[in-house]
């Protein structure tokens, strides 16, 4: 609810003021207010033009247990609260680990605000920063950033250090925002492979716990894990696997054995489709962790009404788009909740044979691939030039696809959505994905006859970013950091592409005005560009992208750090900073009549020699 203005507080700044592009911005780093109540960090999400989702945790000073209280959420175009916009009250709940979310409302479009909390005793919580959304018709710029993947034993991810001086508009944190694993001085979550109550009740418990550690820091330093990247701006957040425990729950949409059990068996053919009308996301274990997600990330908690799919209906929806100005709007994708069953062989492998092939299976549900379709189609219609798309799952073609992802379980649905893109000429189509621990960028391709392999078209003018991790496993086993060594990798995974008849790593030289191509350590980038230019498996990373005001140019900049060992838990270094690894620039295009086929693109392709060109 709203208030009249506030009389100024008088608190000490969490850090230093900074010059930034905005004006005045502030430092977040960690805040702790000295006596009766600490904060686990402050966020704000799912930013709308006038809206924005408040989040905070309380805890006892002394024991360090989450307590509840009753805080005041205050707005101020100014960091230094001056003036104070706007008031909110509310109380954080013991049922969802004494969390709190206020939906701000009434703000003004466009507009950059500070927030806080505090208490009836005056106790202040971190400051963070979020712009709400521009109007539709606005001509705008828009500057956000991208990456997922946080597991604990690589914290305090120190690839997040330098967010406080991004000024970004929103990131998007695009899943396994935890990991359920153990790390050292944290123990593995309740495993939920044959739930009981008891232990979803305990399992719930342990799921708050890898989010709170998240957001604090470790025995090794001060820097307190992702508060920094929360506090810095608005942010958006999908569901991944690892929210799920990484078991059969991580399959929404698979048939559920009972209202507390898992799935069914994934060797089993009939089980590909589910038929049942029982659903994995309407059991007690799912719907426990979606709670222990949802009370953590600065989310709007909203139902589903889908009265003629039953997959669907009465599940909490995460799917939503944003319009942010005239030139992008942000589509959040969610690609866990509905999903059919990730398939399996008699040996407990990932079966992505032929029957990955089954065209009734679905990773989205129908509900929500028919919502994406008509929001793709209108968005093309009233002349947005920029699709963002988020998905927890990559959609693009690699050479060691498994189960879990589009092309490894669900093709079908993935060619129909790509034909969908193309043959609607829905432009500038970018889909943002994370999950696979490295950071390439790639055209993607279908099949205008899907039975048909000589038909694998790339769709115009659509590309794909895969990014992070912000720190996990992967980069951590690549210790030589040498461009020599990353083209030497990237040259691998370009055999291993053209030996399966998939798009090569990298976009083409003409590919949507391709230009200020930048990859360290590769002088010849710009003028010549290569896989490796496009590529980078050794670091801990996310991704900036800059949609200009008039709409026609997106620069894109990938930063990171060098990868580190598992459990040693290092504080941001000067030795190990963050920097730009990788970049470059396209211009917003309008499809084609027709786009050639990938054999014809492929034409002048010399493989791993590095000879890389072609036009999109």
């Amino acid at each position: 609810m709203k208030s009249s203005v506030l009389s100024t507080w008088n608190f000490p700044l969490s850090s230093a003021v900074i010059s930034g592009i905005t004006g005045m911005i502030l430092s977040f780093s960690s805040f702790r207010a000295e006596a009766g109540v600490i904060y686990s960090g402050v966020a704000a999400g799912d930013v709308t033009t006038n809206s924005a989702i408040l989040w905070t945790r309380t805890a006892d000073t002394i024991p360090s247990q989450g307590i509840v209280s009753n805080l005041t959420a205050q707005l101020s175009s100014d960091p230094f609260f001056s003036t104070i916009n706007q008031s909110f009250s509310g109380a954080t709940n013991s049922s969802h680990d004494y969390t709190l979310k206020i939906n701000a409302v009434g703000l003004n479009s466009g507009t950059e605000y500070y927030y806080r909390f505090l208490t009836n005793q005056n106790e202040i919580s971190p400051v963070g920063r979020f712009k709400t959304a521009p109007e539709a018709a606005v001509q705008a710029p828009v500057r956000f950033g991208f990456s997922g993947d946080a597991d604990g034993k690589w914290r305090p991810y120190g690839s997040t250090a330098n967010f406080n001086n991004l000024n970004l508009d929103y990131f998007v944190f695009l899943g396994d925002t935890i990991y359920e694993s153990a790390s050292t001085g944290s123990p593995a979550t309740t495993s939920l492979s044959n739930p009981t109550q008891p232990k979803i009740d305990q399992a719930l418990l342990d799921y708050y716990r890898k989010y709170r550690e998240n957001l604090e820091p470790v025995a090794t330093g001060s820097f307190s894990s992702l508060e920094n990247l929360f506090t810095s701006q608005g942010n958006y957040t999908l569901l991944d696997n690892h929210e799920l425990g990484n078991q059969q729950l991580i399959n929404g949409g698979a048939p559920a054995a009972n209202a507390l059990g898992l799935g069914v068996d994934p060797v089993n053919p009939a089980n590909d489709v589910n038929s049942t009308g029982k659903y994995i996301n309407q059991t007690s274990a799912f719907k426990a962790l979606v709670q222990a997600y949802s009370d953590y990330q600065p989310i709007q908690e909203k139902i589903l009404s889908a009265p003629g799919d039953a997959r669907s209906n009465g599940t909490q929806q995460l799917f939503f788009a944003q319009q942010w100005g005239a030139n992008s709007i942000f589509i959040n994708v969610d690609d866990r909740s509905y999903r059919d069953i990730r398939l399996k062989t008699a040996l407990g492998a990932d079966d992505t044979g032929s029957r990955a092939d089954n065209p009734n299976r679905t990773l989205l549900g129908s509900t929500q691939l028919a919502w994406l379709k008509q929001t793709l189609l209108a968005a093309q219609n009233q002349g947005t030039p920029w699709k963002i798309i988020a998905i927890s799952s990559p959609i693009d073609e690699g050479g060691e696809d498994s189960g879990k992802s589009w092309i490894g379980g669900y093709r079908a649905e993935r060619n129909d959505l790509l034909k969908f893109i193309a043959d609607n000429h829905i432009n500038n189509v970018l889909f943002l994905s994370t999950d696979d621990h490295q950071n390439r960028i790639n055209e993607l391709t279908y099949f205008t006859n899907p039975n048909d392999p000589s038909t694998r078209t790339i769709v115009p003018n659509t590309f794909t970013i895969v990014a992070g991790p912000l720190g996990a496993g992967g980069p951590d086993g690549i210790t030589d950091h040498s461009f020599s060594n990353i083209q030497s990798l990237a040259n691998a995974v370009v055999t291993k592409q053209l030996a399966q008849g998939f798009n090569p790593l990298g976009l083409g030289s003409g590919f949507l005005g391709l230009s200020q191509v930048y990859r360290e350590g590769d002088p010849t980038a710009s003028s010549s560009p290569k896989p490796v230019d496009f590529f980078t498996p050794d670091t801990f990373n996310y991704v900036t992208l800059d949609i200009s005001a008039d709409g026609k140019n997106l620069s894109v900049n990938t930063y990171g750090i060098n990868s580190y060992a598992a459990n040693t838990f290092p504080q941001p270094q000067s030795s190990n900073a963050v920097r730009r690894v990788l970049g470059f620039q396209l211009t917003a295009s309008v499809i084609p009549e027709s786009s050639p086929t990938v054999g014809i693109l492929m034409v002048g392709l010399f493989g791993i020699l590095g000879i890389f060109k072609r036009n999109g």
